[in-house]
């Protein structure tokens, strides 16, 4: 500040001389047919990007005296960052990597346990963030859209049914179908992404389509004057077929995306690998376990 004082300048003013000589300024506009392109005035490449020649950039001072930047000023090394990144006001240091040949859920975690074993200065915070904190809050919206897809298909089971026992077994059924779906995904090693998620969803619609086509033939029996026992038996017998036959339909047409053939498969086998599993177990609840229940839970009115 001394030295420049004696030029009849500020600092700040030595920073803008310096700046429209390194940087430039722009001092007019070149007008064309089509665009506007500014015109910058700044020192040729060879002076301004040579640190050897810095010191003998010129300064002007108050009275139109010129010295060179090197008599008041001096140059000294420093580090720092080119550009500040903000994220909610705050600087923030952006670290990025790439996975290979792992997956980006134990990733998280081993670097989620490094980090928690890192001491940091006072004001100093990390997060994961990026395709990890997409990816959750995917799986967050798609839980929610499973709850209210339950609570719908619950409604409507209740509907259907005029019963709350029928609609709470089939519903049950649902998730003992995911423990199919979990295996399945498990032996095949996929992972459970946003894709088998949504198979998830769309398993709960075709347990509950198997449990309909038995149950309400059972009904029909059974307000027909048959014994629930053996209106339930016979509604499991006849309605073995239909449900086989929809099942394998549905199998067999997810086979090829389960096995990964065509032009972009791999981003659909997830699902496919998910109704696969879910439907093949919901089958043998939906034609076992549930009529158990069912009877179990049965009770007979006093008069019929």
């Amino acid at each position: 500040p001394v030295a420049t004082g004696r030029l009849g300048l500020t600092v700040t003013q030595v920073a803008e001389q310096l700046a429209d000589a390194w940087l430039g300024d722009v001092q007019t506009e070149l007008r064309l047919p089509d665009r506007t392109i500014p015109v910058r005035v700044r020192y040729p490449d060879a002076y301004r990007l040579d640190p050897g020649r810095m010191a003998q950039t010129p300064v002007r001072g108050a009275e139109g005296r010129t010295v060179p930047l090197g008599s008041v000023a001096h140059a000294s090394a420093a580090g720092g960052e080119i550009v500040l990144q903000r994220e909610n006001l705050r600087q923030m240091a952006l670290v990025t990597a790439r996975l290979e040949n792992r997956d980006l859920g134990s990733a998280v975690q081993e670097i989620q346990s490094k980090l928690r074993e890192l001491k940091l200065p006072v004001g100093y915070t990390t997060e994961v963030g990026g395709q990890f904190a997409a990816q959750r809050q995917s799986f967050r919206e798609l839980l929610t859209v499973f709850a209210i897809a339950a609570a719908l298909v619950f409604i409507i089971l209740v509907i259907q049914f005029y019963r709350f026992v029928p609609a709470a077994l089939i519903l049950l059924a649902a998730p003992l179908s995911l423990a199919g779906a979990f295996a399945l995904l498990l032996i095949t090693g996929t992972d459970l992404n946003v894709s088998s998620a949504m198979g998830l969803i769309l398993l709960v619609g075709l347990v509950v389509k198997n449990g309909i086509v038995m149950l309400d033939y059972t009904h029909r029996l059974y307000e027909q004057g048959r014994p629930f026992e053996e209106a339930l038996e016979t509604s499991a017998r006849v309605r073995l077929r239909p449900i086989l036959m929809t099942t394998l339909c549905t199998l067999f047409g997810l086979l090829p995306l389960a096995l990964g053939f065509g032009a972009g498969a791999e981003l659909q086998q997830p699902l496919a690998l998910a109704v696969i599993g879910g439907l093949s177990l919901s089958t043998l609840v939906t034609l076992y376990l549930v009529p158990a229940a069912y009877n179990a839970l049965h009770r007979e009115p006093a008069a019929r």
